[in-house]
Formats: C-alpha cells, structure tokens, sequence
C-alpha cells in the first residue's frame, strides 16, 4: 500500500481539501451534481478515500474551454469535477513538503509562505547590490509545452518514487477533453486547471533554477515569468542567451515578444508591480553606473 496515498486519504487531509472547495460549484463527479452530494458528504469522502488507498479511484472525464488571455490569446482551461479537485488537493497537500526540499530559493510560485511582494523585494536587493540591468522575460506557453515524461521523471527522482502516486499523476496531467490532440499525440502538456498543475511547472523548472544558480546568474522566478539580473547591458544580453539556451534543453523556448532587457527603476514592472524605489545613493551608482 501506499504510504503517501494513505495519508492523502486520511480523514484529516481530505476534510481540509475539501474546506479549499467548498464554495466550488463544480459537479461531484459525473452524473452526480453538487448538491446531491452534499446530502451524503461523509459517504461521498469516505468513498473517495477508500478508491485513494486500495489504487481504484479513476480520474472522471473532464470538460475543457478556451479563455482569453490579457495580451489578446488565448488559454485553453481543462475542468476537473469536484471530486477530482479533492483527490488532487489531498495529494497536492502531502507531496508539498517534499517538493520544498528541492526547489530554489529563487522560485516564488505556488509556495506556501512565498508572494510577488517577496519576489519584488528579492529583484530591489539583487539591484542594491549592484546589479542594476536584467532580464525580463517570459516562457512560451509553459504549461502547454512541458514534456511529460521528463516530468514524471523528474518527480521520481526528486520528489518521490511511489509507485502508484506516480500513476495517479500520470492519469491526472494525460486527462483531457478530446481523445486526438496534440499534447496527447506528442506527450507534451499538462492540463491547465489541475490543481497539481502549478506545483509539477515548479518540480519541471527547478532544473532551470538550479542551471541559472550554477552558473551564478542572480534571478527571480515566479512560475513563467522570470526576472535575471546583470552588472551591465552587455551581462544582461549574455543571460538572455543563456535563458533562452537553459530552456532549449528542457523542450521549452522563450516568449520572445515578451522578453527584454531593462534597466532597473520603478518605471519597470514584474508580475504587475512596480519595482520598488532605490535609496539616493543607489539611484545614483546606477545613473553614473558606478557599481
């Protein structure tokens, strides 16, 4: 039997993942609204934590549609049932403090304890200590593009080698609406919308953190959106190439329409928010680029 499935399943972490959804208006499983469930709550958890302990809870089939985007695109967003959610935040909730044992300081999505502010503040200290030029930039559709069984992989070494978790992630991230796709066909993708989702783009990156660290590059990284810092223009364009070289490697490209080199001010902005004010001394050193 599992080790990690049982304590995903336990009484105490399933009533958890199912406070996070419980304003969720998604169906409980197919053919079975919301509602109606709710008159037998304790049979329907009890149930799902049984089918996570003996390996035969299925993932139910899911609906997918297209949402747009803020730059004019658009996304594709796979719904999961309620049900499904549950499972995956139980899991989700027990794989955590694993996934934290690898990921790099640097990483700043979907972590408990860590935000933008904090990832803000991390680029204001990089430039403070002399580090005035950077990278902005942007992965090509990073959760469409991630391969799968690099994936799957990457968690078994680091994370964890159980078996029949490994099994249920694979049903989860090959879940989708239509049976001929792309990302079927090719083993490319996860779904946008599971609630694994966001944790796996970390576990798959944390390779990328760690070949920027190695070779002493100063970033920030919050899920696609990465921030690398320089001592000059010149340094900023070497680690642009360098970015773009880190993700070929893991089937991944740079959004190039999004990318550029800044210099950094207030004027600038990651993730929505201005970067934060330099005191005089430091505004200075970088005007006269003293540093």
């Amino acid at each position: 039997m599992s080790t990690l499935l049982e304590k995903a399943a336990s009484p105490e972490i399933l009533a958890d993942a199912w406070r996070r959804f419980k304003n969720d208006n998604a169906i409980w499983s197919t053919g079975l609204p919301r509602v109606d469930m709710e008159k037998q709550l304790a049979y329907h958890l009890l149930t799902l934590a049984s089918e996570l302990r003996s390996g035969t809870y299925r993932p139910d089939p899911v609906r997918s549609f297209v949402v747009q985007k803020g730059d004019g695109g658009t996304r594709k967003i796979v719904a999961f049932t309620l049900r499904d959610k549950i499972a995956q935040r139980a899991v989700l909730t027990v794989l955590e403090p694993l996934g934290e044992r690898i990921f790099h300081p640097g990483s700043y999505a979907y972590r408990q304890g860590r935000n933008t502010a904090m990832a803000v503040e991390r680029i204001a200290e990089f430039a403070r200590s002399g580090l005035p030029w950077a990278v902005s930039a942007d992965i090509l559709n990073c959760f469409d593009t991630i391969p799968r069984q690099p994936l799957l992989a990457g968690v078994k070494k680091s994370v964890t080698a159980d078996g029949k978790v490994l099994q249920l992630i694979q049903r989860w991230i090959e879940t989708t609406a239509v049976p001929k796709t792309r990302a079927r066909h090719t083993g490319i993708g996860i779904p946008q919308g599971a609630v694994l989702s966001p944790f796996l783009c970390n576990v798959y990156l944390t390779a990328f953190d760690n070949s920027l660290a190695a070779k002493r590059i100063r970033f920030v990284r919050f899920a696609d959106n990465v921030f690398a810092l320089a001592g000059s223009r010149e340094g900023a364009a070497e680690i642009r190439k360098r970015l773009a070289q880190e993700l070929h490697r893991l089937g991944m490209e740079l959004n190039q329409a999004k990318t550029k080199i800044v210099r950094y001010g207030p004027e600038v902005k990651f993730l929505g928010r201005s970067l934060p004010h330099l005191g005089r001394r430091e505004r200075a050193c970088i005007r006269e680029n003293r540093w």
